[in-house]
Protein backbone atom coordinates (compact mmCIF):
# COMPACT_ATOMS: atom_id res chain seq x y z
CA UNK A 1 0.00 0.00 0.00
CA UNK A 2 2.84 2.57 0.72
CA UNK A 3 4.28 1.54 -2.38
CA UNK A 4 1.65 2.27 -4.65
CA UNK A 5 0.90 5.51 -2.43
CA UNK A 6 4.35 6.44 -3.43
CA UNK A 7 4.20 5.75 -6.85
CA UNK A 8 0.38 7.67 -7.36
CA UNK A 9 1.81 10.53 -5.17
CA UNK A 10 3.10 12.50 -8.35
CA UNK A 11 -0.23 12.20 -9.82
CA UNK A 12 -1.98 13.17 -6.42
CA UNK A 13 0.14 15.93 -6.31
CA UNK A 14 -0.62 17.39 -9.87
CA UNK A 15 -4.47 16.57 -9.00
CA UNK A 16 -4.92 18.64 -5.94
CA UNK A 17 -3.05 21.44 -8.26
CA UNK A 18 -5.97 21.48 -10.48
CA UNK A 19 -8.91 24.07 -9.96
CA UNK A 20 -11.87 22.99 -8.01
CA UNK A 21 -13.73 22.78 -11.59
CA UNK A 22 -11.17 20.75 -13.15
CA UNK A 23 -10.84 18.69 -9.68
CA UNK A 24 -14.74 17.81 -10.27
CA UNK A 25 -14.31 16.77 -14.22
CA UNK A 26 -11.53 14.31 -13.09
CA UNK A 27 -13.24 12.48 -10.09
CA UNK A 28 -16.43 12.40 -12.21
CA UNK A 29 -13.97 10.71 -15.15
CA UNK A 30 -12.57 8.21 -12.67
CA UNK A 31 -15.53 7.05 -11.37
CA UNK A 32 -17.30 6.48 -14.33
CA UNK A 33 -13.71 4.58 -16.03
CA UNK A 34 -14.19 2.34 -12.40
CA UNK A 35 -17.82 1.70 -12.75
CA UNK A 36 -17.00 0.45 -16.33
CA UNK A 37 -14.10 -1.72 -15.25
CA UNK A 38 -15.94 -3.38 -12.27
CA UNK A 39 -18.91 -4.13 -15.06
CA UNK A 40 -16.05 -5.68 -17.40
CA UNK A 41 -14.52 -7.64 -15.05
CA UNK A 42 -16.72 -8.59 -12.05
CA UNK A 43 -20.54 -8.36 -12.84
CA UNK A 44 -20.38 -9.47 -16.38
CA UNK A 45 -18.66 -12.66 -15.98
CA UNK A 46 -20.55 -13.83 -12.78
CA UNK A 47 -23.54 -12.60 -14.45
CA UNK A 48 -22.83 -14.88 -17.41
CA UNK A 49 -21.80 -17.89 -14.94
CA UNK A 50 -24.90 -16.80 -13.09
CA UNK A 51 -27.11 -17.40 -15.80
CA UNK A 52 -25.95 -21.13 -16.90
CA UNK A 53 -26.06 -21.85 -12.95
CA UNK A 54 -29.75 -20.88 -13.39
CA UNK A 55 -30.53 -22.54 -16.71
CA UNK A 56 -29.13 -25.79 -15.18
CA UNK A 57 -31.05 -25.47 -11.96
CA UNK A 58 -34.05 -24.89 -14.48
CA UNK A 59 -33.37 -28.06 -16.33
CA UNK A 60 -32.94 -30.37 -13.29
CA UNK A 61 -36.46 -28.91 -11.94
CA UNK A 62 -37.98 -29.53 -15.20
CA UNK A 63 -36.92 -33.38 -14.89
CA UNK A 64 -37.64 -33.32 -11.25
CA UNK A 65 -41.44 -32.34 -11.97
CA UNK A 66 -41.80 -34.76 -14.67
CA UNK A 67 -40.30 -37.72 -12.02
CA UNK A 68 -42.40 -36.66 -9.17
CA UNK A 69 -45.60 -36.60 -11.53
CA UNK A 70 -44.95 -40.28 -13.10
CA UNK A 71 -44.56 -41.20 -9.09
CA UNK A 72 -48.02 -40.01 -8.40
CA UNK A 73 -49.37 -41.65 -11.00
CA UNK A 74 -48.02 -45.08 -10.72
CA UNK A 75 -48.60 -44.26 -7.11
CA UNK A 76 -52.16 -44.00 -7.48
CA UNK A 77 -51.99 -47.24 -9.60
CA UNK A 78 -50.02 -49.02 -6.67
CA UNK A 79 -52.92 -48.21 -4.47
CA UNK A 80 -55.78 -49.87 -6.69
CA UNK A 81 -53.43 -52.87 -9.08
CA UNK A 82 -50.23 -52.90 -7.08
CA UNK A 83 -47.78 -55.08 -9.63
CA UNK A 84 -44.02 -55.78 -8.98
CA UNK A 85 -43.14 -54.30 -12.93
CA UNK A 86 -44.99 -50.87 -11.56
CA UNK A 87 -43.14 -50.65 -7.94
CA UNK A 88 -39.43 -51.80 -9.69
CA UNK A 89 -40.24 -48.45 -11.96
CA UNK A 90 -41.10 -46.58 -8.95
CA UNK A 91 -38.08 -47.44 -7.34
CA UNK A 92 -36.25 -46.52 -10.24
CA UNK A 93 -37.67 -43.03 -10.82
CA UNK A 94 -37.28 -42.11 -7.06
CA UNK A 95 -33.41 -43.25 -7.47
CA UNK A 96 -33.57 -41.13 -10.69
CA UNK A 97 -34.93 -37.97 -8.39
CA UNK A 98 -32.61 -38.30 -5.49
CA UNK A 99 -29.74 -38.24 -8.54
CA UNK A 100 -31.16 -35.53 -9.55
CA UNK A 101 -31.16 -33.77 -6.43
CA UNK A 102 -27.64 -34.43 -5.45
CA UNK A 103 -26.19 -33.04 -8.51
CA UNK A 104 -28.54 -29.74 -8.18
CA UNK A 105 -26.75 -29.34 -4.85
CA UNK A 106 -23.22 -30.03 -5.72
CA UNK A 107 -23.77 -26.98 -8.83
CA UNK A 108 -23.78 -24.64 -5.89
CA UNK A 109 -21.49 -26.38 -3.79
CA UNK A 110 -18.70 -24.30 -4.49
CA UNK A 111 -20.93 -20.62 -3.34
CA UNK A 112 -20.63 -19.50 -0.06
CA UNK A 113 -23.67 -19.94 2.00
CA UNK A 114 -25.85 -17.59 3.17
CA UNK A 115 -24.47 -17.93 6.75
CA UNK A 116 -20.99 -17.62 6.19
CA UNK A 117 -21.11 -14.32 4.06
CA UNK A 118 -21.81 -11.54 5.73
CA UNK A 119 -19.04 -12.60 8.45
CA UNK A 120 -16.62 -13.12 5.73
CA UNK A 121 -17.29 -9.64 4.23
CA UNK A 122 -17.24 -7.91 7.81
CA UNK A 123 -13.98 -9.82 8.26
CA UNK A 124 -12.44 -9.09 5.23
CA UNK A 125 -13.52 -5.27 5.95
CA UNK A 126 -11.60 -5.31 9.71
CA UNK A 127 -8.47 -6.23 7.79
CA UNK A 128 -8.54 -2.61 6.23
CA UNK A 129 -9.06 -0.19 9.02
CA UNK A 130 -8.91 2.82 7.13
CA UNK A 131 -12.75 1.66 5.60
CA UNK A 132 -15.79 2.58 7.98
CA UNK A 133 -18.68 -0.05 7.53
CA UNK A 134 -21.71 2.24 7.84
CA UNK A 135 -24.26 0.05 7.35
CA UNK A 136 -24.62 -4.01 6.70
CA UNK A 137 -28.08 -4.32 5.28
CA UNK A 138 -29.82 -7.93 4.32
CA UNK A 139 -32.10 -7.51 1.13
CA UNK A 140 -35.29 -9.83 0.86
CA UNK A 141 -34.57 -13.27 -0.13
CA UNK A 142 -36.57 -14.66 -3.27
CA UNK A 143 -36.99 -18.06 -4.91
CA UNK A 144 -34.66 -17.78 -7.52
CA UNK A 145 -36.86 -20.26 -10.28
CA UNK A 146 -40.03 -17.94 -9.11
CA UNK A 147 -37.43 -14.57 -9.83
CA UNK A 148 -36.90 -16.56 -13.33
CA UNK A 149 -40.23 -17.36 -14.07
CA UNK A 150 -41.37 -13.78 -13.29
CA UNK A 151 -39.08 -12.72 -16.24
CA UNK A 152 -40.23 -15.01 -19.05
CA UNK A 153 -44.04 -14.68 -17.65
CA UNK A 154 -44.24 -18.86 -16.68
CA UNK A 155 -45.43 -20.54 -13.63
CA UNK A 156 -43.55 -22.08 -11.77
CA UNK A 157 -45.31 -24.60 -9.72
CA UNK A 158 -44.39 -26.43 -6.95
CA UNK A 159 -41.99 -29.44 -8.00
CA UNK A 160 -40.22 -30.62 -4.15
CA UNK A 161 -36.79 -29.50 -2.91
CA UNK A 162 -35.75 -28.36 -6.67
CA UNK A 163 -37.70 -25.78 -6.41
CA UNK A 164 -36.22 -24.51 -2.79
CA UNK A 165 -33.46 -22.52 -4.18
CA UNK A 166 -33.36 -18.44 -2.74
CA UNK A 167 -31.49 -15.66 -3.75
CA UNK A 168 -29.63 -14.22 -0.29
CA UNK A 169 -28.76 -10.73 -0.90
CA UNK A 170 -26.40 -8.62 1.16
CA UNK A 171 -25.70 -4.21 0.67
CA UNK A 172 -22.52 -3.23 2.07
CA UNK A 173 -22.65 0.51 2.77
CA UNK A 174 -18.98 1.77 4.20
CA UNK A 175 -16.65 5.28 3.84
CA UNK A 176 -13.03 5.03 2.84
CA UNK A 177 -11.01 6.77 -0.15
CA UNK A 178 -10.81 5.29 -3.54
CA UNK A 179 -7.37 3.62 -3.23
CA UNK A 180 -8.76 2.05 -0.11
CA UNK A 181 -12.16 0.52 -1.91
CA UNK A 182 -9.89 -0.98 -4.41
CA UNK A 183 -7.45 -2.94 -1.84
CA UNK A 184 -10.77 -4.21 -0.15
CA UNK A 185 -12.10 -5.31 -3.64
CA UNK A 186 -8.84 -6.99 -4.29
CA UNK A 187 -9.11 -9.21 -0.96
CA UNK A 188 -12.90 -10.23 -1.48
CA UNK A 189 -11.59 -11.37 -4.98
CA UNK A 190 -8.73 -13.69 -2.85
CA UNK A 191 -11.44 -15.22 -0.82
CA UNK A 192 -11.70 -19.15 -1.38
CA UNK A 193 -15.88 -18.89 -1.87
CA UNK A 194 -17.66 -17.95 -4.28
CA UNK A 195 -20.82 -15.72 -4.86
CA UNK A 196 -22.11 -12.94 -7.45
CA UNK A 197 -21.70 -9.05 -7.53
CA UNK A 198 -24.68 -7.41 -8.22
CA UNK A 199 -23.72 -3.44 -7.60
CA UNK A 200 -20.91 -1.27 -6.75
CA UNK A 201 -21.97 2.63 -6.25
CA UNK A 202 -19.26 4.87 -5.77
CA UNK A 203 -20.37 8.44 -4.48
CA UNK A 204 -17.78 10.98 -3.99
CA UNK A 205 -18.38 13.38 -0.48
CA UNK A 206 -15.13 15.34 0.70
CA UNK A 207 -11.86 14.59 -1.06
CA UNK A 208 -10.49 11.89 -0.83
CA UNK A 209 -13.29 10.02 1.09
CA UNK A 210 -16.61 8.57 -0.76
CA UNK A 211 -19.16 6.49 0.28
CA UNK A 212 -19.34 2.71 -1.52
CA UNK A 213 -22.13 0.73 -1.50
CA UNK A 214 -21.81 -3.10 -2.83
CA UNK A 215 -24.27 -5.21 -3.38
CA UNK A 216 -23.83 -9.12 -3.39
CA UNK A 217 -25.70 -12.27 -3.47
CA UNK A 218 -25.25 -16.04 -3.18
CA UNK A 219 -27.72 -18.96 -2.99
CA UNK A 220 -29.47 -21.26 -0.41
CA UNK A 221 -32.02 -24.27 -0.45
CA UNK A 222 -33.71 -22.39 3.02
CA UNK A 223 -35.90 -19.25 2.86
CA UNK A 224 -34.91 -18.38 6.08
CA UNK A 225 -31.95 -15.71 6.19
CA UNK A 226 -28.71 -14.91 7.11
CA UNK A 227 -27.68 -14.70 11.00
CA UNK A 228 -27.77 -10.87 11.01
CA UNK A 229 -30.04 -8.10 11.89
CA UNK A 230 -30.68 -5.17 9.08
CA UNK A 231 -28.71 -2.64 10.12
Amino acid sequence: MKSLMNRLAPYLARFDALAPRERALVALLILVATGMLFHLLLVEPQMQKAERLKAQIDQARQQIRASEQQISLLQKRLTQDPDAPNRQLLSRLQAQKRQIDAQLQAKTGGLISPAQMPRVLETVLSRNTALKLERLNNLPVRPLLEEEAAKTGESTGTSGSAAGVYRHGLQLVFRGSYLQMLDYLEALKAVPWNFYWDDLEVTMQRYPQAQIVITVHTLGFTPGWIGVGDA
